[in-house]
């Protein structure tokens, strides 16, 4: 049988066909074109959004471990064993006023000497049940040499140099005596500044909770060594010096260090080892606690030309320990400028006295 043509009208509607799966082609094109373009536009913002809560929870951090610092408080506030800001700043202000005190000046004898007469006045006042014993040490001759930091390979000699060394124990508690802890820094200065930073403050703060510890240490398990030392910044001698010669350097367990690389800030540990008891310990107790691992490893790769005593605590002593910082106002430590910014924060202080 043959076959019918087909009828022409058919193919309009074929020609329709292929017309309408061509424009809707091109509809779901245009609309994909779109799609593509507002992906595009939400995943940019989204990006920015994600940098700006990176940016915010960085300062927020910032903020919380560095500038939420605690008031100050006055002596009468912070009670026979509490820690005064103002009192300490007291001591800061005593101390710089001397001018810079470097070893064989005659300020440094003076700022040993006010050391010295704030001691006795804490030996006088302390608990009944607290022994305080005030040490003035006298180094004849020395030398050092370590192993690593900026001193490394090099043999320093020293001489004729003074420690004060305070240690607190429990009247009642004689084995105390043979597991002690110490807390030290340095009395000397570099000549360009008074050292109201590095490390009078120390100083300061160490004078300030010798005075708060003499009231409560008869319920301690160890016995504290405060070592107020000069030479420190003369190759860390004064450190040296005392590890390797003062009698009671064998009875110490575990060191801890105050050093100074501002004028202000929060003081953080920026060291600590090599055994982890004691950083354990004070991120468990410590109510402000604050410490950086980048600070070690960038200190310990050498690229800061620097060193404190806690280098001689762990390499010569084999001590364990924690290494405290603060280092606000780097760009003006050690220059004179250093001092004018620390009377402008013991006006501030002086001022919440007042209030």
């Amino acid at each position: 049988m043959r076959r019918r043509p087909e009828s022409s009208s058919t193919a309009p509607d074929t020609s329709a066909k292929k017309s309408s799966g061509t424009s809707k082609t091109d509809e779901e094109a245009k609309l994909n074109h779109g799609i593509q373009i507002r992906t595009a536009r939400r995943s940019g913002f989204t990006w920015l959004t994600l940098f700006a809560v990176i940016v915010y929870s960085s300062w927020a951090v910032y903020q919380y471990q560095y500038e939420n610092l605690p008031v100050p408080l006055t002596a009468e506030q912070a009670g026979k064993r509490g820690f005064s800001e103002v009192a300490a700043m007291k001591h800061v202000k005593a101390l710089t006023e001397l001018g810079p005190h470097t070893i064989g000046s005659d300020a440094i004898e003076l700022a040993l000497q006010y050391v010295l007469a704030e001691l006795e006045n804490i030996k006088k006042t302390a608990h009944w049940e607290v022994d305080v014993e005030v040490d003035l040490f006298h180094v004849n001759v020395g030398a050092t040499r370590l192993d690593s930091g900026m001193f490394v390979d090099r043999t320093i000699i020293y001489s004729d140099l003074d420690h004060i060394v305070l240690r607190m124990l429990p009247k009642y508690a004689p084995e105390a005596r043979e597991n002690a802890i110490l807390v030290s820094s340095h009395i000397d200065t570099v000549f360009s500044t008074e050292g109201a930073g590095d490390c009078s403050s120390c100083v300061s703060v160490m004078l300030e909770l010798a005075r708060g510890i003499s009231q409560w240490a008869h319920g301690f398990k160890n016995a504290v060594i405060f070592l107020f030392n000069t030479g420190e910044e003369e190759g860390l001698s004064g450190a040296h010096s005392f590890i390797t010669q003062h009698p009671w350097s064998t009875t110490i367990r575990m060191a801890i260090d105050l050093e100074a690389m501002g004028i202000g800030g929060k003081s953080a540990i920026f060291q600590a080892g090599p055994h982890p008891l004691a950083v354990e310990t004070f991120a468990s107790v410590a109510k402000y606690p604050s410490g950086n691992i980048i600070f070690q490893d960038i200190f310990s790769s050498g690229v800061i030309n620097s060193a404190t005593d806690f280098q001689v605590y762990r390499e010569v002593a084999g001590l364990s320990g924690l290494d405290f910082v603060y280092a606000d106002h780097g760009a003006v430590y050690h220059t004179k400028t250093s001092g004018r910014l620390a009377r402008e924060a013991l006006s501030r202080c002086k001022l919440r006295e007042q209030d």
